[in-house]
């Protein structure tokens, strides 16, 4: 993913709770559990929890992914 957000580092946490969203802000996915991250070059690989293969996510390319608000909980 790409992100948008000036410290991707601080915001992709693991246990941070995230939604994959379209752009109408719609939520397709989540809340999902952040269980990995890295960077790769300008971009970051993300992987959740519960989540096994690359086929599992595959229908959320070129989606929008959003932190979960600290005061949802």
């Amino acid at each position: 993913m790409f992100p948008l957000v000036e410290n991707p580092g601080g915001v992709f946490v693991p246990k941070a709770r995230v939604f994959v969203m379209d752009e109408d802000r719609k939520i397709l996915a989540g809340p999902l559990v952040l269980a990995r991250r890295r960077a790769y070059h300008r971009e970051w690989l993300l992987g959740f929890e519960g989540i096994t293969s690359r086929a599992a996510v595959e229908g959320w390319r070129d989606q929008l992914v959003a932190i979960a608000d600290d005061a949802d909980g």
